[in-house]
């Protein structure tokens, strides 16, 4: 397929966002598990796949499956708000567990998720959401402490990790945020989670060329777009269209569904990422259940908020628990096409 990159995805098995909370996958089974995936293979085409959450043993068996489809595997172990000492451990049995069933080079293992963010002890604030509102308040000079933190952690879950893993490993690091991390030495592959917006391809080019010479694989471990107009432009921040403390969830007014904007960024970063004669690209994300579409009140149409390829019909819109079909996106025309 010279001069085309076909396309991977994001497969969420569950992230729970904060201790004894629920996950962002409720609904949960090995027959559902092997019809999504299944998806993936067959009628999207697609090569490769990050599996990310943070229940183990749901990390494990999408692993599993994902390999049974024939499909590279991107292990990523997410475990937000909890204490450092926490998270690497849970980093290390994943990254025992992903070793166990690589095979060559079929196994890559993903040190964590914009750690900085989602990981406490590194900047100011108890929760992840904290931590992201206190962003844009910290005093310059307290960046560089920021940044001798974070750094310290990426150290310690590299040890962690190789200790466990042996085969090739990265980070999803936020593309452009060298101020914190601009060391990709511990590494086998650069990741990136790209949500910048450019008005041309030529500043895309440019944003990628800081990253090469480290002479190392890059992998667009994240990208993508929600469903609404404005959404490319909001990039990785899209989601927070949709109020979270209200009581039920519900989408912030003034937003306006529009599924053509969402197929047409993808299209385009599918694109530009193919050009760039990348190690491959993950769309984040196919499914997103925990936000599911309602086609008679806009205003509870959750789907507006998410990443996803498939909108989420459940059932019972307001039980997380229930029963749900998948239905196709523009977007996920728009991505079908540029694989086969």
């Amino acid at each position: 397929m010279t001069g085309k990159l076909r396309g991977g995805v994001c497969y969420d098995t569950g992230v729970v966002h904060t201790a004894g909370g629920s996950s962002s996958r409720v609904r949960w089974s090995s027959q559902q598990l092997e019809a999504e995936i299944g998806l993936l293979a067959s009628e999207l085409n697609c090569p490769s796949v990050t599996v990310f959450g943070s229940d183990l043993g749901r990390l494990a068996e999408a692993t599993d499956v994902a390999l049974r489809h024939g499909m590279e595997v991107f292990v990523e172990p997410r475990l937000l708000d909890r204490p450092q000492e926490e998270i690497l451990d849970h980093m290390a049995e994943a990254a025992r567990t992903a070793e166990r069933k690589r095979s060559g080079d079929n196994v890559k293992f993903v040190t964590g998720c914009e750690h900085f963010l989602f990981t406490p002890g590194i900047l100011p604030g108890d929760t992840f959401m904290e931590r992201i509102a206190a962003v844009g308040t910290i005093p310059k000079s307290e960046w560089e402490q920021i940044a001798r933190r974070f750094r310290e952690f990426i150290v310690r879950a590299v040890e962690v990790t190789r200790r466990e893993f042996h085969g090739r490993i990265t980070y999803a690091a936020v593309a452009g945020a060298d101020a914190l991390w601009n060391d990709w030495s511990l590494f086998d592959i650069v990741g990136l989670d790209h949500y910048q917006y450019f008005e041309t391809d030529a500043e895309y080019t440019a944003d990628l060329e800081q990253y090469r010479h480290w002479g190392k694989p890059i992998m667009i471990l994240e990208y993508g777009c929600c469903t609404f107009t404005g959404a490319a432009r909001a990039g990785g921040r899209g989601w927070e269209i949709i109020d979270v403390q209200a009581d039920p969830p519900a989408v912030e007014p003034g937003h306006q569904r529009d599924e053509r904007e969402q197929a047409d960024h993808i299209a385009r970063m599918l694109r530009v990422f193919g050009a760039e004669q990348l190690m491959g690209s993950h769309l984040y994300t196919v499914i997103a259940p925990g936000l599911p579409h309602n086609p008679t009140n806009p205003g509870r149409d959750l789907d507006m908020g998410s990443y996803s390829l498939l909108r989420t019909i459940r059932e019972r819109f307001d039980d997380e628990d229930s029963p749900y079909r998948l239905e196709p996106k523009q977007s996920y025309y728009a991505f079908q096409k540029h694989n086969c």
